[in-house]
């Protein structure tokens, strides 16, 4: 017997604190009047008065509904700044000198690789597995197009001269380290900025660089994008594959590279 009344009042308590307790009053007061109605036991007017009632109270419940559904909707939506960054995160250099599996993307791609210099020979000694992907420097026109997406502009030559460069370094540390180390050229320039870093293990991340035309300083937004994100994880990984899948290995472009005195410009 003891038991019975701590019972009661933690179901109380329960039924108080429940967020939909009003529709239960509500239902409860609606289910007795209309018994009371069918009984003969209450007039027409009285239950005209609780008819009304019920309907202002049901009203009030759809406006508190409505809020909530608002507040919700506000925050899955969250704040665009949160995800829209104006600089790179802070622990990239990090997490890529850390990573197993490497895609990057880019446009010279020149302060990465040589960022990496120490950090390549270690990935590649583990096993791990590095990918870097450029546009084709011995695209004159597209070399021109490069320049225009720089924050500034150093010409087409120059930014061909650092591509160059970029492959050279790279050439270098696959010559002295074993391992899977991958380059390629593509014939476009590529949608955006990419690093994708472990994707397909649960700790992956990819951030991702939107490229502007002329731009006054780094190019943005940023947006960074882990495993747990989901559909966009994948819908930038997948656009990073695609341009992967459709670009040339070096070697190949290497040996149908113009040699020195043809090409454009040449005499």
């Amino acid at each position: 017997m003891s038991q019975r009344p701590g019972r009661l009042r933690r179901l109380l308590v329960r039924v108080i604190n429940d967020e939909n307790v009003d529709l239960y009053i509500l239902a409860m007061v609606a289910v007795a009047f209309t018994a009371l109605g069918a009984s003969g036991l209450s007039d027409v007017k009285t239950l005209s008065s609780v008819v009304l009632a019920l309907l202002a109270w049901l009203a009030l419940s759809q406006i508190k509904s409505r809020r909530q559904l608002d507040e919700l909707g506000k925050a899955q939506r969250g704040n665009p700044t949160t995800l829209l960054k104006s600089e790179f995160p802070a622990d990239l250099i990090s997490r890529r000198a850390a990573s197993f599996d490497m895609l990057v993307i880019g446009l010279t791609m020149t302060r990465t690789v040589q960022g990496l210099t120490t950090d390549f020979p270690a990935i590649l000694a583990a096993g791990g597995r590095i990918r870097v992907l450029v546009p084709d420097p011995h695209d004159e026109a597209l070399m021109e197009t490069a320049d225009r997406r720089m924050a500034h502009s150093m010409g087409a030559g120059r930014v061909k001269q650092r591509i160059l460069t970029t492959l050279e370094d790279l050439a270098t540390i696959q010559a002295r380290n074993e391992g899977r180390l991958e380059v390629r050229v593509l014939s476009t320039i590529p949608s955006a900025g990419f690093n994708c870093l472990d994707v397909t293990s649960p700790r992956g991340l990819i951030c991702v660089q939107h490229y502007e035309f002329q731009p006054r300083r780094e190019a943005g937004p940023i947006m960074t994008f882990t495993a747990q994100d989901g559909p966009w994880f994948h819908h930038f990984v997948a656009e990073a594959e695609r341009m992967w899948e459709a670009a040339t290995p070096v070697p190949a472009i290497e040996e149908t590279a113009p040699t020195p005195g043809e090409g454009v410009g040449a005499a």
